[in-house]
């Protein structure tokens, strides 16, 4: 789990982490969720209360992102110890970017699509990774998702296809 605190709130859930929910699968519930937030307020002590617009972004390959995006509202004293959350689920593929490729063994870029933009390269898997391949993958990139994602692939040169 990697958590990002900004302007908004982002959580990054590896697969590992999924299957140890208590639903085992690759999707979070919002008991789950709620259970979640309420651990990071706990362990990061940071105020996670009122109206919040939640995205989550599923991936085959990685996982889920969980994006929290606070609402300001003028009745916040009516939810300064409440949370309300609407959620929306989408699927999306994310990108890996990536400054050195030399850091990845052939054998493991086979398995991706390589899109270029400007001098930067992005990695989209085509092929299933194993879990040590996804921990190479991450421990080198960094994960783009959600529509940056989808503007990078069309409006990248794809320099090997799978």
């Amino acid at each position: 789990m990697k958590l990002i605190i900004n302007d908004n709130i982002v959580i990054f859930l590896d697969k590992l982490y999924l299957h140890n929910l208590e639903n085992q699968s690759d999707k979070i519930t919002e008991k789950e969720l709620i259970k979640l937030i309420n651990k990071l307020q706990n362990k990061y002590k940071i105020d996670i209360s009122g109206y919040y617009n939640v995205y989550i972004y599923q991936d085959k390959t990685y996982g889920i992102v969980i994006e929290l995006q606070k609402e300001q509202l003028d009745y916040l004293e009516y939810l300064s110890d409440q949370i309300q959350l609407d959620i929306e689920t989408i699927e999306d593929t994310f990108l890996y970017k990536i400054e050195d490729f030399f850091y990845l063994n052939k054998t493991l870029l086979k398995k991706f699509d390589i899109y270029k933009k400007a001098d930067t390269l992005y990695l989209s898997p085509h092929d299933k990774l194993t879990n040590a391949e996804t921990a190479i993958l991450i421990e080198n990139s960094e994960i783009i998702y959600g529509t940056k994602a989808k503007k990078i692939k069309n409006k990248s040169q794809i320099i090997k296809g799978g």
